[in-house]
């Protein structure tokens, strides 16, 4: 997470609107199509050529110093990331607390998928912005008696269905916003397991420019999770 390119070094995102200039960037920024053209970027290395103006991929490595720079789509919108190996965050890490593993919290669930094409509209941390992710089923399983139903999305992780969750831990003993879960896409309805001791933390814990999906309405749990990822130290 503190390595060069890592969550903590993420410094700012910044969303294309227009001609835009970009606090501590040489140039000007703009959407072009799928790419992201620039002008007047002296300093900026493509690829580790210098490249003042042109347009740039998401394949690309960019670099301004020793500032890495990431092109990103959501939707239909670019954004340009930087990333800072001196960031504040960097210097304040001092690693991630978790729960103790406990072999209480692997359960035992039963996977409902939903009807096709059906879509969640989901809020997402420090930001408005709202996005219609699909909605891969329900799990549903049972602590200390208590029924739990867990809606799943599919935000773009390949192969994995995920959960994001509030418990009785949130904003108290594990990072407030969300936590993540993701699980191997099940092929069919059925039983499968939840591994609640793999439970991490979203990027948006680690920086403020991040943006992550916050937990549906039936996602926030009565109950206290004490498995997983806790909070950044």
């Amino acid at each position: 997470m503190s390595a060069p390119g890592g969550d903590l070094t993420l410094t700012g995102t910044h969303w294309l609107v227009g001609r835009t200039g970009i606090e501590g960037l040489p140039g000007t920024w703009w959407a072009d199509g799928t790419g992201v053209r620039v002008s007047g970027a002296d300093g900026l290395l493509v690829d580790g050529a210098p490249t003042a103006e042109g347009l740039l991929r998401a394949d690309q490595r960019l670099m301004v110093g020793d500032v890495e720079l990431k092109i990103i789509r959501r939707g239909d919108d670019l954004a340009v990331r930087t990333y800072d190996p001196h960031a504040p965050a960097v210097a304040r890490f001092a690693g991630i607390d978790a729960f103790a593993p406990d072999p209480a919290w692997v359960v035992s669930a039963e996977f409902t998928p939903a009807e096709g094409g059906r879509t969640l509209r989901t809020a997402h941390s420090h930001s408005d912005r709202l996005v219609d992710y699909p909605v891969v089923g329900t799990f549903t399983f049972t602590v200390d008696g208590r029924q739990a139903d867990l809606v799943a999305l599919y935000t773009g992780h390949e192969g994995e269905a995920h959960i994001t969750f509030r418990d009785a831990t949130s904003g108290r003993e594990s990072y407030g916003a969300a936590r993540f879960l993701f699980v191997p896409l099940p092929p069919t309805a059925g039983p499968v397991t939840l591994d609640f001791n793999r439970t991490t933390l979203p990027p948006c814990a680690f920086s403020d420019a991040f943006i992550c999906p916050l937990p549906p309405p039936g996602n926030v749990l009565p109950f206290a999770v004490r498995a997983g990822e806790k909070v950044v130290c």
